[in-house]
Formats: C-alpha cells, sequence, structure tokens
C-alpha cells in the first residue's frame, strides 16, 4: 500500500490542522474499500511508534481535522499503515508532515468596526440557509465577505507571532533546526527525528567546550553510529625503554582467616617503580600506611590513612624534599611512632652521594623529631633497607643492610626504651654467598613467653650458568638478646615449584593462635595454562613450625598487570592486603565517561596473557612503533597520534552495509572532535 499527497494545513479559523492524502495500490489500482490508517501527533517531534504522542484519528484515506490545538505552536504528524500480515503498524519515513497551528484574532470583526456605520446599518442578515454555519447566521453579507481577508490577516498575525519562537529550541519548527545548527558551525543529521536534531543543538555547545577530549569523540561515535564506544589512547602501547610498570597502591580483604578475597580495590593512584608500604597502628585506632612515591623533585614519602570506620583519608606528604627518599618501616614503640627510611640527597661534590638511614619519631602529642642516639655506630658507610618490629617486652628491633668489608651485609640493633643496646650494630652470621640480598622484614614470634625473631628476605640463587632466580629466604633467631649471635639458626627457603621462577618480597603476618602466613611476588603460574613469567602475589602458610612445612601457595592476584610487595594487615577482626600494581585505573568523569587507564603498565616482558588481549579495548602490551598505515592490521595503531575507537556490538547485529555506512559517516565527521595531532582509527566489534 503507498500512501501519497499527505499534507498538513492550519485552518483559517485557528486551533485546527486539517490533514489529507490519498491512496494508491501499484498491484490493485481499483482496490476498495481503502485499508483505515492510524494518526498521530506531538508537538516536539514526529511520532516514532504507535504509542508515542497522542492518536488524531483512525480513518480512511481522505480527510482528518484535528481540533483545540494550542495557536503558534507546531504539531508533528505521522500516518501509520497496516503491514500485511503484521499485527503492528509501521510508518514510512514519508508518512510525515508538520504544520503550525494558529489562532483566531477577530480581524474581520476589527475590520468590520472600522467601516462607517451606515454600511454596517444596512448590512442586511440574509435568509436562512443551511450551509450557514451557526455564527453566521446573524452576519450580514458585507460582515461575512470580511471574513476572507479577516481570516487570512488573522493567520499572518499568528504567524508573525510564531516568529517569536524562532530562537526558542523547544518551539521552533524542526524544518529551521538546520537554520539554527549552521549558526553555530553544527553539521544536522537529517536521518535524525526532530527531537533528537533538537538534543543535538542543545548541547552542541557542550560538545565543543570538550573538543579533543574522549568526552567529545565517543559521543560523536555514539551519534554518528547509534553504538556505545570506548576510547583506548594507543600512545601508551608504544614501547619505551625508560619506562617500568608504575605501581599504584591496591587493596583486597577478606572477612575472616581462611575466607574468601574480595575485589580489589584502588587505594592511591601514587606511584612507585618497587617498595613495599609500611604500616602501623596510630593513636586514634586508625591505621596508617607509609609509601614512597615518584614526584617532580624526586622521591618522597607519603602516609594513607585507613580510619575506624573503614574509609580513606586522602594521602599526605610526609617526607617532602628534593632527593630520593625511599623504603619506609614504621613501628609503634613506647607510646610513639618510629619512622625509618633511606635517604639520598644530591651531592655537593662527584662520587659524594651515598645511601643512608634516616629516622622520625611522632610522640602522642603529634609533635616530630630525630631520635638521639643512632643505632648505627660510628662506621660512614653505605646503609639501605631498614625493617623494624616491636618485641614483646616493648623493645625496638631495627634491620638494615650495609656495605662492610666489601659487601652488602645484614646488620641490626636493639632499643629498649632509653637507648641503643649496642655501641657497635650486630651483623647477621652469614657465609659469603648465602647472605640475604633485599626486602627484609623482621617478624616476632610467638606472642608468648618464648619469643622469637623472624627474619625474611630474598636473595638471587644461581639456576644455570649466568642465570639467578630471587628466592625467598628466612632466619630465625631463638631469643630476644642482640648480642648473643650464637642462636640464629641456619637459613631456610621457601619451597619453589621450579627453580626458574622468581619469589621475593616476603611479608609475614602472624595470627591470633600464633599461626603464620606469608604473603609474597612470584613469577609462578597464578592460573592454569602455561607459565609466562608475569609477577602475581600469592599466600601461603607455615603448617609445622617445628619441621618448617609449608602448605600449597594460593594465588591471590592474577592478570598480565604486575603484582607487587604484598603487605598483611589485620583490622577489625578481618585482613587487609595491601600491594602494588601497574593493573590499568578505571575511572568516570564528570561526563560519565567510562576510561581504561593503561599507562602504568610500562614496557615490561612480554607475557601470554597480554597476548591473549593484543588487539582488544584492554590490550595493556608495548609494542615496536608503527607509525600510520603499518603493524599487523595495516592501521598504524601503536603510535603516539593513534586514538582507537572500539565500537559495542549492537543487538541486533548491523549488517555489514549498515556498519560500513556508519563508519563513513564517522569518519567524515569524527576530525572536527579530535585534538589536531591526533587521528582515529575506527575498531569494529
Amino acid at each position: 500500500m503507498e500512501l501519497r499527497n499527505f499534507a498538513a494545513r492550519p485552518h483559517p479559523d485557528g486551533n485546527r490542522i486539517d490533514l489529507s492524502w490519498t491512496y494508491a495500490d501499484p498491484e490493485d489500482p481499483d482496490r476498495t474499500p481503502p485499508p483505515a490508517v492510524r494518526i498521530r501527533r506531538s508537538p516536539r517531534s514526529h511520532p516514532i511508534g504507535l504509542d508515542d504522542g497522542v492518536e488524531v484519528a483512525v480513518a480512511a484515506p481522505g480527510l482528518a481535522t484535528d481540533t483545540g490545538l494550542r495557536g503558534e505552536t507546531v504539531y508533528y504528524y505521522t500516518l501509520f499503515t497496516p503491514e500485511t500480515g503484521a499485527l503492528e503498524s509501521s510508518a514510512a519515513p514519508n508518512n510525515r508532515v508538520s504544520a503550525t497551528a494558529t489562532s483566531p484574532y477577530g480581524f474581520a470583526d476589527r475590520l468590520y468596526a472600522l467601516l462607517p456605520a451606515i454600511y454596517r446599518r444596512y448590512d442586511a442578515a440574509p435568509p436562512v440557509h443551511d450551509s450557514l454555519e451557526p455564527g453566521n447566521l446573524a452576519h450580514g453579507v458585507l460582515r461575512r465577505f470580511l471574513d476572507l481577508p479577516g481570516a487570512q490577516l488573522d493567520q499572518l498575525y499568528s504567524l508573525c507571532r510564531a516568529a517569536l519562537n524562532l530562537h526558542d529550541l523547544d518551539r521552533v519548527d524542526g524544518q529551521l533546526l538546520p537554520l539554527l545548527a549552521q549558526w553555530i558551525g553544527w553539521r544536522t543529521d537529517y536521518g535524525l527525528p526532530i527531537g533528537a536534531q533538537r538534543q543535538e543543538i542543545r548541547f552542541a555547545p557542550q560538545i565543543y567546550q570538550r573538543i579533543g577530549t574522549v568526552a567529545a569523540i565517543e559521543a560523536t561515535a555514539r551519534r554518528l553510529t547509534g553504538l556505545d564506544a570506548r576510547t583506548h589512547e594507543f600512545v601508551h602501547n608504544v614501547a619505551r625503554t625508560n619506562e617500568p610498570a608504575r605501581l599504584s597502591l591496591w587493596s583486597l580483604a577478606r572477612a575472616e582467616v581462611g575466607g574468601k578475597w574480595g575485589t580489589r580495590a584502588l587505594v592511591s593512584v601514587n606511584f612507585a617503580y618497587e617498595g613495599r608500604i609500611a604500616h602501623v597502628r596510630d593513636d586514634d585506632g586508625a591505621d596508617l600506611f607509609f609509601y614512597h612515591t615518584r614526584r617532580i623533585h624526586g622521591w618522597d614519602i607519603w602516609s594513607k590513612k585507613r580510619r575506624a570506620d573503614g574509609n580513606w583519608a586522602d594521602s599526605r606528604p610526609v617526607v617532602d624534599r628534593v632527593g630520593a627518599d625511599k623504603h619506609p618501616a614504621a613501628a609503634r614503640a613506647h607510646g610513639k611512632v618510629w619512622l625509618f627510611w633511606e635517604i639520598c640527597s644530591p651531592a655537593e661534590a662527584p662520587g659524594q652521594s651515598r645511601w643512608r638511614i634516616a629516622a622520625r619519631i611522632r610522640d602522642a602529642a603529634g609533635e616530630v623529631s630525630e631520635p638521639s642516639g643512632r643505632p648505627f655506630g660510628n662506621q660512614d658507610t653505605e646503609r639501605r633497607r631498614p625493617s623494624t618490629v616491636v618485641d614483646g617486652d616493648g623493645g625496638l628491633w631495627l634491620f638494615w643492610q650495609e656495605v662492610s668489608d666489601g659487601r652488602w651485609q645484614t646488620k641490626y640493633n636493639r632499643h629498649d626504651g632509653s637507648k641503643w643496646q649496642l655501641e657497635v650494630p650486630a651483623t647477621l652470621p652469614e657465609k659469603e654467598g648465602a647472605e640475604l640480598h633485599d626486602d627484609l622484614f623482621v617478624l616476632v614470634r610467638p606472642s608468648g613467653p618464648t619469643q622469637q625473631l623472624w627474619l625474611f628476605g630474598a636473595r638471587q640463587e644461581p639456576v644455570q650458568e649466568a642465570q639467578t632466580r630471587w628466592t625467598v629466604c628466612y632466619r630465625i633467631k631463638r631469643g630476644l638478646d642482640p648480642a648473643n649471635a650464637g642462636d640464629w639458626e641456619a637459613m631456610r627457603t621457601l619451597p619453589k615449584p621450579r627453580p626458574d621462577v622468581h619469589d621475593r618480597e616476603p611479608a609475614p603476618l602472624l595470627g591470633a593462635d600464633n599461626s603464620l602466613e606469608l604473603f609474597f611476588s612470584s613469577t609462578r603460574p597464578a592460573t592454569a595454562g602455561p607459565f609466562d613469567g608475569g609477577w602475581s602475589i600469592f599466600s601461603v602458610r607455615l603448617l609445622d613450625p617445628g619441621t618448617n612445612v609449608w602448605g600449597e601457595p594460593e594465588p591471590l592476584t592474577g592478570g598480565p598487570s604486575s603484582q607487587r610487595a604484598p603487605v598483611g594487615v589485620h583490622i577489625q577482626g578481618a585482613t587487609l592486603l595491601m600491594y602494588r600494581s601497574s593493573g590499568p585505573i578505571q575511572d568516570s568523569d564528570a561526563d560519565g565517561v567510562q576510561t581504561l587507564g593503561t599507562h602504568s603498565s610500562g614496557t615490561t616482558t612480554f607475557s601470554g596473557q597480554q597476548k591473549a588481549l593484543y588487539g582488544t579495548f584492554g590490550d595493556i602490551g608495548t609494542y615496536t612503533y608503527t607509525g600510520k598505515g603499518g603493524g599487523k592490521d595495516a592501521d598504524g595503531r601503536i603510535s603516539r597520534d593513534a586514538i582507537g575507537l572500539f565500537l559495542a556490538a549492537a543487538a541486533p547485529p548491523l549488517s555489514p552495509e549498515e556498519m560500513a555506512r556508519a563508519q563513513s559517516r564517522l569518519a567524515a565527521v569524527l576530525p572536527e572532535f579530535l585534538p589536531i595531532n591526533a587521528r582515529a582509527i575506527v575498531i569494529q566489534p
């Protein structure tokens, strides 16, 4: 069925629009009677369905009248025709029309009143006739004649008043919207409904303000294709030899020992390339975490407080100065918070810069000072990697690494509340080639009267010619006398599933029943599948302290990103695991645009899990620069100027022809919303 000549005209009497159309059936021109159609009306845009707008009439082709309308208002009509064999009706694009309803202003009466009185006196009323409308029965011939020019003047005046709405985006005739769009340089998409065109013009100024941003790019893609889109900046996928993984602060929590871990959460975007977090319980019962992070002028020590209600406070600088301040260690002893860290200040002369350990004490009043005594003796040498713990007698133990006899050795001392007990710090008894190299972490166990010191760390062990792998090691001191170095047991190592994996950064956690759980980072496989060498967090429990038998390690994190430097803390009966990760950071801006920051991944060893993400929106791998037209898909996406638009799949899916048309429209308009130095690559679902 084909409808023709669909028209809408304002009636001269006002507040009324007359609709007319004709019917033709190319296959059966003589078909009778013609089928009925539905006419629906809306004040801002053409109705697009049978439940949209107000139904005006259900009639056969001919004439329909829409009355009771508001003057100086544009009304939009859609004529719906029944489809053969369908229960619903559909509207063809050409079965749409609009018209402006006018108002009666009585210009015929005004003209009649301007005539000399003698004309009105002798304007005799005509004989009553059936063709006269009730309102004209008392009017003379002259008065009825003035209805002709009066009605036209009414319409002209009404249209002039309607012109006052030409600047009103909600009331202007939809046919004039392209002119409004042209005034602000906006391209009109004539394929959109009138209502959608109004919305585009309304939000065009806000989009113009955001040109070059992800919000403007994604909004343009949705507008032109009708598909959701996500933006990926490939500048972060270009390999850079001086760009290691940036490790931000994340957390995991479990409600009870042995229970399931929850969803990981981002704690702070402050980043470092290595180094664990230090924890201490603050005066108000909150948990205070210290860490080092990269700033413009160097490395600083910052703190992050987790309040008793479970909410995180803003990060705050603790040590903020030029130079390198790294690897904090903290403990609470004698009613004070002790903070140790390693520092390397800029050298005044070449070759004079070296690492040393600094300390600060904060008392209950909040006053910060340096300790009155030094635990290191008088030896002036390089010292790094402090680690501290408080035993059950209130003694503060400090371990560190120091250059002695031409090599790095582990030193320690104990503060009894008034002074450091050893004038010359003790050296951890060890044989050359069997020492701890890094990642010191000291723990007091058990909590009973026979306390022991458990010192964990990591060392590099050879696995084959010219190759080494990191291994977690630990030693036990059977007593708390710092002067007695003979009660140190031999070094033990954490079992490995295979010699070619790395185990590092051990962090033991003592349970309420004196059980021991060890968190560490490792490159052993975190999931079933081939070994790919990525760093993940594991936990393992000590099953038998007497024989030092460990259980089976359990992976806590996984994926292609690096997870490093775990620290476990007991908080209100739960366990909080803090660690560093280079995982992508999801964020949402004020416009509701979801972004995936992959700039933290850095240029690292390419793993099998990263390979599985190649070409996807979540690709965090880095690759050789390809430039425009290069690369595997010949789209040059691995480039600093490339921005990928990943289109979401439609339901139902678009045909190849529809997708091609959508991409063609997008390619023509998108450069207007991109930065001048960027180019877009549209990636189909």
